[in-house]
């Protein structure tokens, strides 16, 4: 009995992390996602840095603040642009030639792109913040959402169920001068 039920776990943890052979139009997609991304990460372009956000996500949030999609799209917008205003990007970049693409045990394709953020607060300290981006598809279009924030993941998982039992890996801060 023990047996049998290591085995299923086996099964069952494979399933949750099964490998995927990403089509190379879908690899040039979330390339041109990605490169458009990081030019509006570090010019401080909110309006295009909240674009990756899947719709489906973006209606949830609104529908549990009773707010149009466009009024949590503005609000998103000015409270990136707060957040950036005080600090300095030194750099920024995802690296999609290391990303893993996997499936979720429903079979949805997604990707875990490794994330290394640079930047210099206020007070002249340069912190260095290494993380996995995910990249997932809806529509028809390859999306990228933030995936080192508790909140963020369970919210990810109420919207998108197939994401439950999907583990994601933590990321790292330092302070690096």
């Amino acid at each position: 009995m023990i047996r049998k039920t290591l085995i299923a776990a086996t099964l069952f943890v494979a399933a949750c992390a099964a490998p995927y052979d990403l089509p190379a139009g879908d690899h040039t997609a979330i390339a041109a996602r990605i490169s458009t991304f990081e030019r509006a990460f570090s010019k401080g372009d909110a309006a295009e840095v909240i674009r990756v956000v899947p719709p489906r996500m973006m209606s949830t949030i609104a529908a549990k603040r009773g707010i149009p999609v466009q009024d949590l799209r503005r609000g998103m917008i000015r409270l990136t642009k707060q957040a950036t205003a005080k600090v300095k990007v030194v750099s920024f970049g995802m690296a999609l030639d290391q990303a893993k693409f996997l499936t979720t045990p429903s079979g949805r394709p997604y990707g875990l792109i490794p994330t290394q953020t640079v930047i210099q607060t206020p007070r002249g300290i340069t912190l260095q913040s290494n993380t996995n981006t995910l990249t997932m598809e809806e529509g028809g279009k390859w999306y990228l959402l933030r995936i080192d924030d508790e909140n963020q993941i369970d919210l990810m998982r109420e919207v998108y169920p197939d994401f439950k039992g999907v583990s994601f890996p933590k990321g790292t801060s330092k302070v690096i001068g």
